[in-house]
């Protein structure tokens, strides 16, 4: 098996455990040293924001499941190469506080050495979940 596979592999397994909130595999894939950027105003989603280290990682990991829980987180396309992996997920997730469910795809980069993720950034379409949710209302001209 390529690196490339290997990491896409990975990312799958870890994605699937997740979608079920079993954080295990990605707590055990993860670098003692992880720079985990999560691409989202820390003043509308607790979690954004960069977290580092396992300790930044379990915060982060009880900030986002405090809010959402997740129903679907499904890869739409997977790419690789050598220590860089893309993914784009379509997810959707149970907004705790509002009882509504939001959709919304995810785009995921990992950088991968020696089979630990040193590095992560996931965007998502904020706006739009804000609007679903009921945080924000929707301008009308």
């Amino acid at each position: 098996m390529t690196q490339e596979q290997t990491n896409i592999k990975l990312m799958l397994s870890v994605i699937a455990a997740f979608q079920k909130s079993d954080l295990q595999p990605l707590f055990d894939c993860l670098s003692p040293d992880v720079v985990w950027k999560a691409t989202a105003p820390p003043e509308f989603f607790r979690f954004g924001g960069i977290h580092r280290g396992l300790a930044g990682m379990k915060e982060y990991t009880a900030l986002l499941f405090s809010r959402y829980s997740f129903a679907r987180f499904e890869p739409i396309t997977i790419t690789a190469k050598g220590d860089e992996i893309w993914g784009l997920f379509e997810v959707e997730a149970l907004h705790r506080t509002s009882g509504k469910y939001v959709t919304s795809d995810i785009a995921i980069h990992w950088t991968v050495k020696g089979g630990k993720i040193i590095e992560h950034q996931g965007m998502f379409d904020t706006a739009s979940v804000l609007m679903q949710q009921g945080d924000i209302a929707v301008a009308v001209a």
